[in-house]
């Protein structure tokens, strides 16, 4: 499922994982400024560049040292200087990028309440490589509720950047 399918319209956009490269890497900044400036709320927790979690995810992927950090503060530059920065004032503070120090399980983007892409962080295997998930908002107790708990708890352990 293209990014533009899943993000194109949307209300809501909570994402969290390493570097958030499906809304940083493969949807232009112009559809995410226009989705804000359209009135949606956008969330970006990345792993901290600068935390613990993301030094030893580097060793288990095999990466030199920095060179995870590095993308996530690409990506966040991205968020920071050609989204938000380029957004009318009044729109900027529905760009909400933050960063959490935790051992990282799982990346997650939720849209609108009722659609979820959920990847696992594997051993020794890039997310890339590993199986992609998803799922939709049935309202019951399933995987859906389970990953957007999930979601909030770690929002709730970030720092707005």
């Amino acid at each position: 499922m293209p990014p533009h399918t899943l993000f194109d319209g949307a209300t809501e956009i909570r994402a969290a994982g390493l570097s958030l490269n499906l809304l940083c890497q493969q949807y232009a900044d112009e559809n995410l400024r226009h989705l804000v400036e359209s009135g949606a709320l956008v969330q970006c927790l990345f792993l901290d560049p600068e935390g613990d979690a993301i030094k030893a995810r580097e060793q288990e992927e095999g990466y030199r040292p920095g060179f995870l950090s590095a993308l996530n503060d690409l990506n966040i530059q991205i968020l920071q200087q050609r989204v938000r920065q380029r957004l009318p004032e009044s729109a900027r503070d529905r760009l909400q990028i933050a960063v959490y120090d935790e051992t990282i399980r799982f990346n997650i983007t939720i849209i609108d309440g009722s659609t979820a892409v959920v990847q696992p962080y594997l051993h020794a295997a890039r997310g890339i490589e590993a199986p992609t998930f998803l799922l939709r908002n049935d309202g019951g107790a399933g995987l859906f509720a389970t990953f957007e708990q999930t979601f909030t708890w770690l929002w709730g352990k970030g720092t707005l950047q």
